[in-house]
């Protein structure tokens, strides 16, 4: 099936997101729950749907600060003196993997109520928390792929790039 943006977004409706992990600046949203084996025999707990994000992004959170896609360059906060060597690309390193960490363990649900698609591919997705994640791909600095939707139970995949949404 051929999927329009809204639809495959609509995919997201009623799932909570349950975790959140990066790769560099890759940031991949994971909604629902479900679990891969690795071809080692591994399993792993990932997103029924996870969610991979290229592009600039933010999560607002009714009265609190925005956790912005920037913030992966900023330290996360310790107790005492800070660790001496730092480099953001390790993750659970920046402010952000902190701060998105926090948020998931939160005992309050984070579930999709709907989504808006807004210009250059970007949109915004509402929880029922009153939180909202809006992803806004950058048309100045443009990329093979700004963001990705796919399923870890079969084979649904969405993307959104420069030339083209896939």
């Amino acid at each position: 099936m051929h999927y329009t943006l809204q639809q495959a977004l609509e995919k997201l409706s009623g799932l909570p997101l349950t975790k959140t992990t990066r790769r560099e600046l890759v940031q991949y949203f994971h909604f629902g729950k479900t679990h891969y084996t690795t071809p080692q025999g591994l399993v792993l707990d990932v997103g029924e749907l996870t969610l991979a994000v290229n592009c600039p992004w933010q999560l607002q959170q009714p009265g609190s600060d925005h956790i912005r896609h920037s913030d992966v360059f900023i330290r996360r906060r310790e107790a005492g003196l800070p660790t001496p060597v730092w480099d953001w690309k390790v993750p659970g390193s920046s402010l952000r993997d902190q701060r998105l960490q926090e948020l998931t363990n939160k005992a309050e649900a984070l579930v999709v109520l709907g989504a808006e698609s807004q210009q250059h591919c970007g949109f915004i997705l509402h929880f029922a928390n009153h939180c909202q994640l809006t992803v806004s791909p950058d048309p100045a600095q443009p990329v093979a792929e700004y963001w990705q939707l796919f399923s870890n139970t079969d084979d649904f995949t969405f993307a959104a790039g420069a030339d083209s949404i896939m």
